[in-house]
């Protein structure tokens, strides 16, 4: 169970029970993608994440600049994190940003749908599993709150100098 042995080293797989494991192990299909590959796009229907069990992947977003689209780096993903997990909390969302593989990257793929049936059979595991998903999610927000203060404060002393 090579698969199983990845969703175990992961992010996900803490507070999770050997069983659950098993259980999500059974429904996540590898999947692999070459250097310079698009796994999902911004817009995109949702219908599953995505665990990185091997490689390097971008999340990136476009945003208008000037008259022009360009794109910018929202994270680096490391090997045990998830991609694409907000679709599954924000159902019927579309994705918010594009995952690029930034060399050949192996995936742990998860259809909600499974996941579904899946937790209607096993609500401890749901229960478990989905306070992992927001214990990353929470911090992720919190990396992001200190990004901006931090950006916030490095502006202000610098509008400060400009007064002096």
């Amino acid at each position: 169970m090579p698969i199983y042995n990845d969703i175990k080293k992961s992010d996900l797989a803490h507070g999770l029970k050997e069983h659950d494991l098993q259980l999500l192990a059974g429904i996540a299909e590898e999947q692999e993608y070459f250097k310079d590959a698009v796994i999902f796009h911004e817009n995109d229907a949702v219908d599953c994440f995505h665990l990185l069990l091997e490689g390097k992947v971008a999340i990136e977003r476009r945003f208008l600049s000037g008259k022009n689209i360009a794109r910018t780096l929202i994270q680096n993903v490391k090997q045990g994190q998830l991609i694409g997990e907000m679709g599954y909390i924000e159902e019927g969302r579309t994705r918010s940003a594009t995952a690029m593989a930034k060399s050949r990257v192996r995936l742990a793929t998860v259809e909600f749908a499974k996941l579904d049936a899946l937790i209607q059979q096993h609500p401890g595991f749901g229960v478990r599993l989905l306070r992992n998903i927001a214990v990353i999610l929470s911090r992720r927000l919190r990396r992001m709150n200190e990004q901006w203060l931090r950006g916030l404060l490095e502006e202000t002393v610098y509008h400060e100098f400009d007064y002096l």
